[in-house]
């Protein structure tokens, strides 16, 4: 296996990971705060963990 390879597929189980813990955590979440509160604290985590691949996809474009 080349070190390509083996970069993608850590990077393939980290997704499946993160995805198969995102229903826990919307479950565990729905017990404690409101839809809407719920759904605004998504946006935001997302919107700021964006923020660093924007950073760097713009450094790259320079």
């Amino acid at each position: 296996m080349t070190k390509t390879q083996l970069k993608a597929n850590i990077l393939l189980l980290l997704t499946a990971a993160i995805w198969g813990l995102a229903f826990v955590a919307q479950k565990v979440g729905a017990e404690h705060v409101g839809a809407f509160t719920y759904n605004g604290i998504r946006f935001a985590l997302g919107s700021i963990s964006l923020i660093p691949l924007i950073l760097f996809l713009n450094k790259k474009k320079r």
